[in-house]
C-alpha cells in the first residue's frame, strides 16, 4: 500500500518549511550555519543539536574547499546552505564553488583532529550524495525523523540517486 502523500508532506500541525543561508568562506561561519539549521528544525520531531552538527560539518568542508580555490572578498558569500524540513525528514544541501570531486571516506580513525566530518555526517544521515555543476558542487543529506523509514518513492522525490 502506498503512503498517503499528505502524510509524507507533513503531519498535522507541522507544515513543511524551506529556508536558505548564504555564507562567507571563513571558519567562524560554520557556527552561524549550525545555529541556522538548529533553529530551522525547532518544533519538528528531530534533535536540533544533531541537525546543527551535521550542518556545521558540511559547511566546514565547504569552507575549506572554497578557501583552497582563492581568497574571497568580504562582500562575497560563495557558500549556500538550503534546508527543507517536513514532519518525516530534513533535506540539507550545502553548495560551494569547488567543482572538484570530493574525497571518499574519512581517514585516520576517531582520534585524529581533522578528517572525521563525513563520518559524523554519515552516522546521522539516511543518505548522502553529491551533485556537480560546472561552477561548484552540492552535498545533499537526508536526515529522517525518529522511527521513520522513507519509501523509495520519497527518496526519489527528494532527488537522491537510487
Amino acid at each position: 500500500m502506498a503512503p498517503d502523500p499528505a502524510a509524507i508532506a507533513a503531519p498535522p500541525g507541522l507544515p513543511p518549511s524551506s529556508s536558505w543561508l548564504a555564507l562567507r568562506a571563513r571558519p567562524e561561519y560554520a557556527g552561524e550555519a549550525r545555529r541556522f539549521a538548529s533553529t530551522a528544525v525547532f518544533g519538528y520531531p528531530r534533535d536540533p543539536y544533531e541537525i546543527g552538527l551535521i550542518t556545521s560539518e558540511l559547511v566546514t568542508n565547504a569552507i575549506v574547499a572554497t578557501a583552497a580555490l582563492r581568497s574571497w572578498p568580504d562582500d562575497v558569500h560563495p557558500i549556500r546552505v538550503t534546508i527543507k524540513v517536513t514532519g518525516r525528514c530534513v533535506h540539507l544541501a550545502v553548495t560551494d564553488p569547488d567543482h572538484r570531486p570530493m574525497l571518499g571516506c574519512d581517514q585516520g580513525g576517531q582520534l585524529v583532529e581533522h578528517g572525521r566530518g563525513l563520518t559524523i555526517v554519515d552516522q546521522g544521515a539516511a543518505a548522502r550524495w553529491v551533485t556537480y555543476a560546472e561552477h561548484g558542487k552540492t552535498v545533499h543529506v537526508i536526515i529522517v525523523a525518529p522511527e521513520v523509514t522513507l519509501t523509495a518513492d520519497e527518496v526519489a522525490q527528494i532527488g537522491a540517486p537510487t
